[in-house]
């Protein structure tokens, strides 16, 4: 870890003085004579945190050497950010207060280079050279969890649920177990069964974890169980939380999950809310405390399951099944008679080194691991034919499922601890490797034996944090900044590592394509992966990586070594990890450095209390996040004003969903170092002109709430270095806003032609994402049109929302130009069409569709279904005015999500066989006079869930399940394999609302009072008539 603080500071170091030596033209000599020190310091670093584990003295040089890192960087920041402030005459005083501190930084370094012949630290006479892997290429396209166990206990739980006892019913069902062994994992096989899909008819899961609030678990569990009345849970009060979830659970089955439940008075103010006279709902609870669960029973009829630990054949097949899914996900070939390289689109690589001589390589050394019993027994005869090194291999085969039947031997049957275990074997590719791994994993059980009872998976789980490369463990150290239980992700993950400096474009040599910062974070995080540090979720129409998550366990492991390198300090601190790993004088090292570098800032009831932090100085804070789970945004104006005065030398600020009033403070421009500023979701009107100081800013997120519309100062020209820019959905400027400037720009979302100019687009030569609001007259639309198609663009993901009415000729001509986008991903059009263009003027490329108000009279089926990526199709407030529409068989080959929603003359819906044959997610909703879900839907296993919202009652009870022994509905045939049904209403004044929001209604006087700004001429004069 520092190895890597030194490496960013030298990178700093050299940029600042690129971009600033014209300031410090009397400092340039001495930040040169600094540069070439820490160099020196650098070649030592690695052999130091070889030793610190067993020696003291190395981890205090190591800690030593981070902080004086830190320090130069600061001071160098703070006399830029003075001398350019000051005049001449406090300039040159400001440098005379300088140098004392640039004496002490020179002697702290003679300091640790006096040391170093003390402790017998010799620097390399060669620059640092390390063999380093290469990273991932490409993504898995679905992360599973790995389930070995007993089935049967699943199937006995499941019955638990479905039906009662024969003795008694259960409406709790508790999984206890400690850390690490498994009950996540169990519920979720139980909350996706199919006995338990096809019984209940509404689900909700919730982590309840260590520092959870009352309110937030109840309204999370009432928003899945009626999402139609999201509005109105999130303005409830706690009394009414409880009453609506007993309400709920009495007129529908609900299965809900307790996940991580850790005290009893987790039930005792939960409780109530499950406290059901009648109906069938059950809860499902996991708790590492067997208490836990026996207090549950004294209050509600509770059957406690006890999560066993694996033996050791189930904890072998785990261990297989996670290197064969680690070597799938790499591209490696599993075929003995194949290479150990394997290629992934197209790039190749090797999974080995070419210089060891016994080289076994990871594919064949690993599938010799990964066969059945039968084909292991084999792996022992060895034909006299097979020459010398088929010999050797085999003999390396052995050793490696030698190696790991000892190391799964030693996790004690706890699958956190196999599972990490094989993130750090699938990395290692030769037998000497497996054979290190193999010496430091017993060595570190040693030390692990006093701690508390799952500390064998926070040793597995350090071995694996020290064999990380330099560059990831502060990108696995940042993640502990996020709340427990926190879906991070990932697209704000990268821009945060970014700007914390933790991403290098230095490692990366293509002759062939420019690498774009996000696309190497993106690799970071696939290394992490694979390792099995993080869990992912992917996102099923691009196939990337959505957000991510830490389980518990590897999180208090985040925060342990974030403590120790003094990363990252977390207010309030409410939870000290007790388990020690490496060196019990560790904690002793970190806190005898008190300088705080990275704050995340819990908001809660106690927060004026709690920060700004007693007797701390928050000068030296280079990030500071601020999260919050309560329902009500509130105002952060004080602590805002505080950092912008005190904290100087920031360069994250996330402060998403607070509110600042009516302007966001002047002392925003103070934080001339910013490179990451968040404001998503906050509210306040106008945005400062002082922002424009920010001249280092590369994201800026200034999505704040759809209701709001935000005034924007013409300064964000300024901003030179900016890569991410998200302007609000609603916003407006006093003259055009200019982004002509911003050439390093790569991610521009929410671009408005009514407040900026469509000719900055050809400006923008490295943008790669748009999504843009249009809604101007025909010729500004074409001439849009063609400066997106110049060939100098860059853009290879584009996204458009279009509110404008396509019915003459000229204007459908228009319409056909700017469907046939190549970079086209997501199109969102609001207004009539008289006729859709023809399938094949529609990009290839063409992920989601959504189409408002079109009124259409044509079958827009016929079209759309021949889309060959279409992913997404939402058809919403009359797109078609006929009354039948059909899907041809074989049509829409990769659509999962399909919305139908408004259309009010539609009577009939054929859906062919063998159409849609990829659907996963069927929403009807408000076409009123539709007889009947088409016939074609019990053909398409494929569907999970269907949501039927504000249908007639003879509708709904043609798909409505009964009690047990009694006759559904009948349609019950069409949708008995679907696992999720979903018939919901909503209020008729909400969907009013709700229609002129989002149903494409823009003359409604309501959003034109809202949206002055948006409105197409063209409907500007049924708004003055209205």
């Amino acid at each position: 870890m520092a190895e890597f603080v030194l490496i960013s500071v030298i990178r700093s170091l050299n940029e600042l003085l690129v971009n600033e030596g014209k300031h410090i033209p009397e400092l340039r000599g001495w930040v040169e004579i600094i540069l070439m020190k820490l160099r020196q310091l650098q070649s030592i670093l690695q052999i130091a945190e070889s030793r610190q584990e067993t020696d003291e003295g190395a981890r205090n040089w190591i800690a030593e050497t981070r902080e004086l890192a830190y320090d130069i960087e600061d001071h160098l920041l703070q006399a830029i950010s003075t001398k350019k402030e000051s005049s001449i005459f406090k300039k040159y005083a400001h440098v005379a207060h300088l140098d004392p501190k640039l004496h002490i930084i020179e002697a702290k370094i003679s300091a640790l280079e006096s040391d170093l012949r003390v402790r017998s630290l010799k620097p390399r006479t060669s620059p640092v050279s390390r063999r380093t892997r290469n990273q991932r290429r490409t993504y898995p396209h679905q992360v599973e969890e790995d389930y070995v166990g007993s089935d049967k206990d699943i199937e006995d739980l499941v019955g638990k649920l479905v039906k009662p006892d024969n003795e008694r019913i259960y409406q709790v069902v508790s999984i206890t177990g400690m850390g690490g062994i498994g009950k996540t994992t169990m519920a979720k096989k139980i909350y996706h069964h199919s006995n338990i899909r096809s019984h209940f008819d509404s689900f909700a899961w919730a982590c309840v974890s260590q520092h959870w609030q009352k309110e937030d678990v109840l309204q999370r569990i009432l928003n899945k169980l009626e999402p139609a009345k999201k509005k109105e849970i999130s303005s409830m009060k706690e009394d009414e939380l409880v009453e609506e979830l007993v309400e709920v659970q009495e007129r529908k089955r609900c299965l809900i999950v307790l996940d991580d439940v850790w005290e009893t008075d987790v039930w005792d103010v939960l409780g109530p809310a499950f406290h059901i006279r009648r109906g069938c709902s059950r809860v499902l609870l996991t708790t590492r405390n067997k208490e836990n669960a026996r207090y549950v029973d004294m209050d509600a009829p509770c059957y406690l399951y006890e999560q066993r630990h694996l033996n050791e054949k189930e904890s072998w097949e785990l261990l297989k099944k996670k290197l064969y899914r680690g070597l799938n996900i790499e591209g490696i070939s599993l075929d003995r008679n194949q290479s150990s390289g394997g290629s992934v689109g197209e790039h190749e690589y090797s999974s080995g080194s070419e210089d060891d001589d016994d080289v076994a390589s990871t594919g064949e050394s690993f599938h010799s691991c990964l066969t059945d019993e039968d084909e292991d027994e084999n792996l022992s005869r060895v034909s006299s034919s097979r020459s010398e090194d088929d010999i050797r291999h085999q003999n390396n085969h052995m050793d490696m499922e030698k190696l790991g039947k000892e190391m799964v031997g030693q996790c004690g049957g706890l699958p956190l601890a196999i599972i990490v275990l094989s993130g750090l074997l699938i990395t290692k590719s030769t037998i000497n490797e497996w054979r290190i791994v193999h010496q430091n994993f017993n060595s570190y059980l040693r030390k692990g034996r006093n701690s508390r009872e799952y500390g064998r998976v926070h040793e597995v789980l350090a071995l694996s944090y020290n064999d990380l490369p330099y560059q990831l463990k502060p990108c696995f150290l940042y993640l502990g900044n996020f709340p427990e239980d926190s879906k991070i992700p990932t697209r704000k993950l990268y821009q945060l590592w970014a700007a914390e400096g933790f991403i290098s474009q230095e490692s990366q040599h293509t002759d062939d394509e420019e690498h774009y910062i996000m696309d190497i974070a993106e690799r970071y995080l696939a290394e992490l992966v694979q390792r099995c540090m993080v869990e992912v979720r992917v996102d099923e129409s691009s196939g990337r990586f959505k957000y991510c998550q830490l389980h518990d366990l590897t999180r208090e492991l985040c925060l342990i070594k974030g403590k120790e390198e003094n990363f990252l300090k977390k207010i309030p601190q409410r939870y000290e990890p007790e388990i020690i790993i490496g060196s019990p004088s560790s904690s002793a090292v970190a806190k005898s450095f008190s300088v705080t570098r990275r704050l995340s800032v819990a908001i809660n009831d106690d927060f004026g209390r709690n920060f700004p932090p007693k007797m701390e100085s928050l000068e030296h804070v280079r990030s500071a996040l601020f999260f919050s789970r309560m329902s009500e945004r509130m105002n952060l104006q004080h602590a805002f004003e505080f950092l912008c005065t005190e904290s100087r030398l920031l360069r994250v600020l996330d402060l998403e969903r607070f509110d600042f009033g009516e302007k966001l403070p002047r002392g925003i421009g103070n934080l001339v170092h910013l490179k990451y500023l968040s404001l998503r979701g906050s509210r306040f009107y106008k945005l400062p002109s002082s922002v424009g100081n920010l001249k280092y800013l590369q994201t800026l997120d200034l999505r704040i709430p759809l209701l709001v519309c935000l005034t924007i100062p013409n300064v964000i020209w300024k901003m030179k270095h900016l890569k991410h820019l998200y302007l609000p959905p609603s916003h407006k400027c006093s003259s055009k806003l200019d982004l002509s400037t911003l050439t390093k720009l790569e991610i521009l979302k929410n671009f408005d032609i009514r407040v900026s100019d469509h000719r900055d687009i050809p400006k923008l030569t490295k943008l790669r994402k748009l999504k843009s609001i249009l809604s101007l007259g025909t010729e500004n639309l074409a001439a849009i049109i063609n400066c997106l198609k110049m060939e100098n663009s860059h853009i290879k993901n584009s996204s458009f929302r279009v509110r404008y009415d396509f019915q003459s000729g000229r204007e459908l001509t228009v319409l056909q130009q700017l469907t046939g986008f190549n970079h086209l991903h997501k199109l969102d059009l609001v207004g009539i069409i008289n006729r859709l263009p023809e399938h094949f003027h529609f990009a290839k490329g063409l992920k989601k569709l959504t189409l408002r108000g079109s009124r259409l009279r044509d079958n827009p089926m016929a079209t759309l279904e021949k889309l060959p990526n279409l992913y997404s199709l939402i058809l919403r407030n009359n797109v078609f005015e006929g009354n039948e529409i059909l899907c041809s068989a074989q049509g829409f080959p990769k659509l999962r999500i399909l919305e139908v929603q408004g259309m009010s003359s539609l009577e009939n819906w054929i859906v062919g066989e063998k159409a849609m044959p990829n659907l996963s997610r069927l929403t009807i909703d408000e076409c009123v006079n539709l007889r009947m879900v088409p016939e074609g839907i019990r053909y398409i296993g494929t569907v999970r869930e269907l949501v039927i919202a504000n249908m007639p009652d003879g509708f709904t009870r043609r798909v409505q399940k009964v009690q047990e022994g009694e006759e559904g509905g009948d349609d019950i045939y069409k949708v008995e394999h679907i696992t999720t049904i979903m018939i919901t209403k909503t209020s008729g004044s909400y969907m009013q609302k709700m229609e002129s929001r989002l149903s494409g209604n823009f003359k409604s006087p309501i959003f034109q009072s809202i949206y002055p700004s948006v409105i197409p001429k063209q409907w500007q004069n049924s708004r003055r008539s209205m």
